[in-house]
């Protein structure tokens, strides 16, 4: 069902509904989740929130600093004299706007007058922004993309400067403030996607969406999104993120927002859970020795740190780092990769996300198997991307064909425990192509374990082995099926 919100078109499905259903659930526990941790533990987690939002959302936008140089530089501003370097102005900027949503975000209003001010902050260490910062732009600043040979090719066209800017950032502003119906977190998805569309200031307006994104939902009732970095997420998805915006802005006006607001909800579902994996490590750390500690951190913060660089840097003895690793890896404190010369750690929480990965189906090659190792092991699924086997010119050519076949997706979960489950899927089910092409990107990804048990597995259930099969009415196929995915293993 397709509804009208503000100016825009937005789907709205029960696996929409179930997706904020989901975000609310965790937001009505953080109270009960604040009493167990304590305010150390939580202003622990505020600071590398913090450090990685900084860093994250300045390098998004070209950026160089690592997140040690994000962490010497804010932490240490007091004794930095006048900021030279371009990198350095924009990171105390984001640092110092941050800060000031963190600490007062009760007391900042949705107003123009408001976001201006938070432009001025943004901005407040860069001379190069001097004449602009505070104000609406006042020239045109449309999305360019460079290519290779230099030149430069429009991908958006923004809103134009002076009354036509004015008047829709005074439009969304009202709509804002005075739309009591539209759910808290489409809102937020809403306001932040104008905005980027509208593009209102000279320059610095991805970072400061990326801000008035944490100051929503501060507003809105989500304070545990100051514990986890949603800038990092971002970061992490960067190249979804500028072609879902790309997508929905190349059809305004009266465009359907469905995938951002899918995309924005994704990123928060994503963050609650490295939130939960981050307190579950902190239970973990609360079992470790002083000097276990130190060396989890040191690696935390240097993923694929060998045990020669730890002992160097910590100035611990090698030996002692040796049998210290041995005895975190056994416990499953942190995990260890490569042998000989190359081995090296890394925290387990931070276990190698492989992105758009592919898996390709035939008739002669329609299994795939598996295994999930530990309660970090998923596999997602979010392309299903069709190859007909025959010539086609529209896409009733080939879907018809599709329906004909039947071709399903079954998959499989045999558990520790001899507990099995099992999910099927209509790949005509996926439908919904798009340039004419059979690629069908899903609005609700398939999740492994997630989408066969009501919650996640029990710690017990682990490993579980994980049988994705093509079925087909016909022996004989016209598609190749590739399946487009995320995963964890281990």
């Amino acid at each position: 069902m397709t509804n009208n919100v503000y100016t825009f078109q937005l789907s709205l499905d029960f696996g929409l509904m179930n997706q904020l259903s989901s975000i609310d659930r965790f937001g009505g526990s953080w109270s009960a989740i604040e009493r167990r941790e304590g305010l150390q533990s939580l202003k622990q987690l505020k600071s590398i929130a913090t450090v990685h939002s900084v860093g994250a959302s300045t390098r998004i936008e070209g950026s160089k600093m690592t997140n040690d140089e994000v962490k010497a530089l804010i932490f240490d501003k007091l004794s930095i004299g006048k900021l030279e370097e371009r990198d350095q102005q924009e990171v105390l900027g984001y640092f110092t706007a941050l800060d000031i949503i963190s600490e007062s975000y009760q007391d900042i209003s949705i107003s123009e007058g408001n976001l201006k001010n938070l432009h001025n902050i943004l901005m407040k260490f860069s001379d190069k922004d001097e004449w602009h910062k505070g104000n609406y732009k006042q020239h045109a600043n449309s999305v360019e993309a460079t290519n290779p040979d230099g030149t430069k090719t429009t991908i958006f066209e923004t809103t134009p400067p002076g009354f036509e800017t004015e008047d829709a950032m005074r439009a969304l502003v009202d709509w804002y403030n005075t739309d009591n119906a539209t759910p808290p977190l489409i809102k937020s998805a809403l306001f932040v996607y104008d905005f980027l569309s509208i593009h209102p200031f000279q320059d610095g307006n991805g970072r400061l969406s990326r801000l008035l994104g944490s100051l929503l939902l501060l507003k809105l009732g989500y304070p545990w999104i100051q514990y986890v970095s949603f800038e990092h997420e971002i970061e992490n998805r960067k190249v979804e993120y500028y072609q879902v915006l790309m997508e929905c802005q190349q059809q305004r006006p009266g465009e359907n927002v469905t995938p951002w607001v899918l995309f924005f909800l994704s990123c928060l579902g994503n963050i609650q859970n490295k939130l939960m994996a981050k307190l579950d490590v902190q239970k973990s750390e609360n079992q470790m020795s002083p000097r276990e500690k130190m060396i989890y951190s040191f690696i935390e913060s240097h993923p694929g740190t060998k045990s020669g660089e730890i002992a160097e840097k910590l100035n611990v003895p090698l030996p002692t780092v040796k049998r210290i690793l041995s005895e975190m890896v056994s416990g499953n404190f942190i995990a260890k990769h490569g042998s000989g010369i190359g081995t090296n750690y890394s925290t387990e929480k931070l276990t190698m996300i492989k992105k758009n990965i592919t898996m390709t189906f035939s008739a002669d090659d329609h299994n795939k198997q598996f295994m999930l190792k530990n309660k970090h092991a998923f596999i997602q699924i979010s392309r299903v991307i069709l190859t007909p086997k025959f010539s086609w010119t529209k896409p009733d050519d080939w879907s018809r064909i599709l329906i004909n076949h039947g071709l399903t997706l079954e998959i499989s979960c045999f558990t520790n425990t001899g507990l099995n489950k099992g999910q099927t899927y209509s790949v005509s089910g996926f439908n919904n192509p798009y340039y004419f092409e059979p690629v069908f990107t899903l609005n609700h990804p398939i999740h492994i374990p997630g989408n066969l048990w009501e919650g996640m597995p029990n710690d017990n259930e682990y490993p579980i082995n994980v049988v994705l099969e093509i079925t087909s009415k016909q022996e004989a196929w016209q598609f190749d099926v590739m399946l487009v995915y995320d995963a964890a293993l281990e």
